[in-house]
């Protein structure tokens, strides 16, 4: 099959990467992929992303935009007069100023689907990409689909009219379509599907892992404040305080990097904690690969709203390689921590998160022993094998 997918940068940015799986997947199976990122600017920053830079166009200036509407006003005007009438739906209101250009934007991206070939187009993300992919398949007449992530569901922007009009609607946690339900009728809900995010499985580490007298642990996420970094840098401390030999990493950059590193400060960490900056996505995986990595923790937190932790690519990599995770109860994390995957804490709580770090730090076995739960966790439910095959299944079926 030929698929369009369309993101909000990959591969472009510093984001999406746990995308990356899923289009490699779904290539190894000799379908073909060619990506449209809803913004292009700025460098290509993952080396597993530069492969895909071939596999991609951008969206043309703003007058090659208009003259692509102009065309399909000649051509097809009841459509392209549906298509915008449409967005009278949008609330809020100041919305329909963004979703008015994502539809224009998708009446080109139906020329391109059309040229190309494509059999399919899938939006990952909800708000603005889905309203691109939806305008695209009402002009071209291929089928689309979506991925639904977090924010995105939150923001409730036409999800009836997107459900109604995909043959699919993914949602990548259970909590999600939970939140999503009540948004929309029961006709358009059932078109959701829930299909996890998926990692590609590394080999099971052979031998014992290091017996480190000083422990690492790496927190892997943005420096924003849903990943609640500063409840880490106060557990550091109380471990500190405790006599707990430990060293602990930051990978990962952001708007909080400043807040972040001055707390570091204040509390005599320096020593303890370092911030690695933006680590690729490879060297981060060569990391766990290599048992560089004794524990890695996730502290986000819920800011309401809709704006908290999905269920973690991040942590499912760490679980893949039998890394131990502790994470929060928030989001859909506990859809991938239950039943002893992973430890979770209450969060905010930078005591619980040093009381849960305490027995790991100080026991190779517990850590084994957690590590191999997650590992099994991930076999069970996050292969991204068995998640391309069912993706492929729905692409066929639409």
């Amino acid at each position: 099959m030929k698929v369009l997918y369309l993101t909000q940068r990959l591969p472009f940015g510093n984001g999406e990467t746990f995308v990356i799986p899923e289009i490699d997947a779904l290539l190894a199976r000799g379908h073909e992929v060619l990506i449209v990122p809803r913004l292009s600017s700025g460098p290509v920053l993952h080396d597993d992303a530069v492969a895909l830079v071939g596999r991609t166009r951008v969206l043309p200036s703003a007058f090659g935009i208009v003259r692509a509407v102009l065309r399909a006003l000649v051509r097809r005007p009841r459509v392209t007069l549906r298509a915008f009438w449409r967005l009278r739906r949008t609330r809020p209101r100041p919305r329909t100023y963004s979703n008015t250009i994502a539809t224009a934007q998708g009446v080109w991206i139906a020329e391109l689907a059309r040229a190309w070939g494509a059999d399919h187009i899938h939006a990952h993300w909800a708000h603005l990409t889905s309203t691109i992919a939806m305008s695209a398949s009402a002009f071209s007449g291929i089928p689309w689909s979506f991925t639904g992530h977090r924010y995105d569901v939150v923001l409730n922007n036409l999800l009836e009219d997107k459900l109604r009009s995909a043959r699919f609607g993914r949602f990548i946690a259970r909590r999600m379509l939970e939140r999503a339900s009540p948004m929309v009728t029961r006709d358009a809900i059932a078109r959701a599907i829930v299909l996890h995010m998926g990692v590609l499985l590394p080999p099971r580490p052979v031998g014992e892992p290091p017996d480190r007298k000083v422990p690492v642990v790496l927190c892997p996420a943005r420096l924003v404040r849903v990943k609640g970094h500063l409840h880490l840098i106060d557990a550091a401390a109380l471990l500190k305080e405790r006599g707990i030999p430990f060293r602990l990493l930051l990978a990962g950059d952001g708007p909080e990097g400043e807040r972040i590193r001055q707390r570091i400060k204040e509390l005599g960490l320096d020593d303890s904690v370092r911030m690695l900056g933006l680590v690729s996505h490879p060297e981060l995986l060569r990391r766990y690969r290599d048992r560089e990595v004794d524990c890695v923790v996730l502290p986000s937190v819920d800011l309401g709203k809709g704006e908290h932790e999905g269920i973690s690519v991040a942590l499912i990599e760490a679980m893949a390689h039998v890394i131990p995770v502790i994470s929060t109860l928030t989001g859909g994390l506990p859809e991938l921590l239950s039943g002893g995957a992973g430890i979770m804490v209450p969060p905010a709580r930078a005591d619980a998160l040093a009381d849960a770090l305490e027995p790991l730090l100080e026991s190779k076995s517990l850590r084994q022993e957690l590590g191999s739960r997650g590992r099994r966790r991930i076999e069970e439910d996050f292969d991204i094998t068995q998640v391309a095959d069912e993706l492929t299944r729905r692409f066929a079926a639409a």
